[in-house]
């Protein structure tokens, strides 16, 4: 009985996982409008990015407070580190890169402060539809740009074999190399995806199990190594926000910046 017990108390944890419908809204096809807790935090998140930037240019000055200085390194490390290898045909990119990696790292933070029920605490990066939607818009720009750039014809010819392979060679390999892009171009939003969303729940799904434990089991035996635990995994859980978010942010670079100066 306990043992079953101890397992309720680790499946009500990890509920936080669960999506949570707030308002209905009858769906549309196949397409479910809905409001949930994913969405509202997915909002909460948005609200949080825009109006720190907003309320930094808004209060700019000379010798900058605490906020501005935050805003400062964020912006260099996005148009230096970050996307530092495009080139001016990209520069355009720069602040979608640090929007996106704001947004996910603030998306991420926000998931890890602890909330009580009544808030139906919830991380979207923990859902891979929301991880994926991010991940199209990148492929799509990625496509666009590749397009754009250098004509259908032209992209299109970047994806077969480089110049300098023999004639007789040249067909096989041609079908071998145009089939092998194809089918990366369509996975990198895959990859972009998966690897957000696992790295997320990875994490949360250990936090909550363990608090799981906490709330079940009140013994020192177990509070004090678990609480421990808990504490290392959150601080953990923090760093791992911000190196998927700058992973993610970086990928995305790599992408675009490869179909603008995509050419043999």
């Amino acid at each position: 009985m306990l043992a079953e017990a101890g397992t309720n108390k680790i499946v009500e944890a990890l509920s936080e996982l669960n999506v949570q419908t707030i308002v209905h809204i009858p769906k549309v096809g196949p397409f479910d409008f809905s409001i949930s807790n994913a969405v509202i935090y997915m909002w909460a998140s948005a609200v949080i990015v825009f109006l720190f930037f907003f309320i930094v240019a808004r209060r700019l000055k000379k010798e900058p407070d605490g906020l501005q200085i935050v805003a400062e390194i964020l912006l260099n490390f996005a148009t230096g580190h970050l996307t530092g290898q495009l080139t001016e045909k990209g520069k355009k990119y720069y602040y979608l890169i640090l929007t996106i990696f704001s947004y996910i790292l603030v998306t991420n933070l926000v998931g890890l402060i602890p909330k009580p029920d009544a808030l139906l605490p919830y991380t979207p990066t923990a859902n891979i539809n929301v991880t994926f939607g991010m991940a199209i818009v990148i492929f799509f720009i990625t496509q666009y740009q590749g397009f754009h750039r250098h004509g259908v014809r032209g992209y299109l010819k970047s994806w077969l074999t480089p110049p300098g392979v023999p004639k007789l060679m040249r067909a096989p390999l041609n079908a071998i190399f145009f089939v092998v892009h194809f089918m990366g171009e369509f996975f990198k939003p895959l990859s972009l995806s998966v690897r957000l969303f696992g790295n997320t729940i990875a994490g949360h799904v250990i936090i909550l199990v363990m608090l799981g434990l906490l709330l079940q089991y009140a013994s020192a035996i177990v509070i004090i190594p678990a609480g421990l635990f808990v504490v290392i995994m959150l601080a953990f859980e923090v760093f791992v926000a911000f190196i998927q978010a700058y992973i993610f942010s970086l990928l995305s670079v790599v992408y675009i910046e490869t179909a603008i100066n995509s050419s043999h």
